[in-house]
């Protein structure tokens, strides 16, 4: 990683592929629907939501959305001979402080529009531009226009290095704060360890702690055993990406009604709730998110991580080794299917915790439910290190 001489970075402008949305909407006339085991989340994604979902597949206006994409400031980056996408928004205030944002599966880029203005130009949204930051979302390598990873997959280690590569060597941001939520944020942690003269400070939304060895807390027990039950009752999708992710993505690149029906079920099961009942994650970008992964054929590589995970040596975080790096950690709740919520001395296990919250509100997709509470905890989490970085 220490070879710069491949390093580029060029604008560029991704387009959707025609002769992708001309399949989809072929394949989208000829859905066939499966049997019916009656419309209950708990066996699945039901049938007539599905059904629902398939129809505003097909009228989804996928011009608007190439026009949201064209306006956003895109690049194409080559790190260590993988192709990354990158999203990059200027900052607007006197002195922006370099944020990196990293998504997670089954996310992408999209689900950060709605924060990126609030993020990078603060003083137009009813805040202080003294807080904005220049922002650079990249895709996962396997994820939207990036491009793919190894067969095997990248660890969030792997992919830390590319960043860190990215950031400084390619974008001359050479000390930066960073987020990260799902596999971001094992990515975003692999940077604070591996990286810490770089790495100012990192913010952790709702990140996936291991169960810790014994002995344990209170606390910690509590939390492994419901560790255990929401994998035994939840975690079929993530044994399946981490031991046959082919056989699942021969499937689901095939049909547009398996990828809206695997896709969709987690947003809906992951989301934070609104009022009225309905996810906290808009119809509209639930769509785009298909169509992306739909159009860029990257269903599968975006598995790949998990697999990686399980089988590559070295991908966890050590338990022991605190990593030197402030670290801010929110706790987002409010999902349909909650997921277990780790306590503050299992954090500390791995990270310089340097503020905790937990919220009611927010669920997985915290840039999406809750964009403001986001970009709020965002500025304060980073606002000491702006002398620092």
């Amino acid at each position: 990683m220490e070879d710069h001489n491949d390093l580029r970075v060029v604008e560029q402008r991704y387009r959707l592929a025609t002769d992708a949305l001309r399949e989809l909407r072929r394949r989208l006339d000829g859905y066939r629907k499966s049997a019916d085991v009656e419309a209950a989340w708990e066996r699945g994604v039901p049938g007539d939501w599905l059904e629902a979902l398939l129809d505003d597949w097909r009228a989804f206006d996928t011009d608007a959305l190439q026009l949201r994409l064209d306006a956003l400031r895109q690049q194409r980056a080559g790190v260590a001979g993988y192709a990354l996408h990158v999203v990059h928004a200027e900052g607007r205030g006197p002195s922006p402080l370099p944020l990196l944002l990293t998504h997670g599966w089954p996310g992408s880029f999209l689900e950060y529009l709605p924060v990126l203005p609030l993020l990078s130009d603060p003083g137009a949204h009813g805040a202080d531009p003294a807080d904005a930051f220049t922002v650079v979302v990249p895709s996962l390598p396997g994820y939207a226009f990036s491009g793919p990873p190894p067969p095997t997959g990248m660890t969030g280690r792997q992919v830390a290095r590319l960043w860190h590569e990215l950031m400084t060597a390619g974008l001359g941001y050479h000390r930066f704060v960073a987020h990260g939520s799902d596999l971001g944020a094992g990515v975003t942690a692999w940077l604070a360890r591996d990286q810490p003269d770089a790495v100012a400070a990192i913010h952790l939304a709702t990140p996936g702690l291991a169960v810790a060895p014994r002995p344990r807390t209170e606390r910690e027990e509590d939390f492994a055993r419901a560790v255990q039950e929401w994998t035994a009752e939840e975690g079929g999708y993530m044994h399946q990406h981490a031991t046959k992710p082919a056989t699942l993505g021969a499937a689901l690149s095939d049909s547009p009604a398996g990828l809206a029906a695997w896709i969709g079920e987690k947003i809906v099961a992951w989301s934070s709730t609104r009022p009225d009942g309905s996810p906290a994650f808009d119809r509209e970008l639930l769509l785009a998110t298909l169509t992306l992964y739909w159009t860029t054929e990257t269903i599968t590589t975006s598995l790949l991580p998990y697999w990686a995970h399980r089988h590559i040596a070295g991908a966890a975080l050590p338990h022991a080794d605190v990593s030197p790096v402030p670290t801010a950690v929110s706790i987002f709740g409010g999902e349909r299917v909650p997921f277990p919520k780790p306590p503050r001395e299992l954090a500390e296990r791995y990270y310089n915790v340097t503020s905790w919250a937990e919220h009611a509100i927010g669920g997985h997709f915290p840039a999406v439910a809750e964009p403001e509470l986001l970009a709020r905890t965002l500025r304060d989490a980073f606002r000491p290190m702006r002398s620092r970085a």
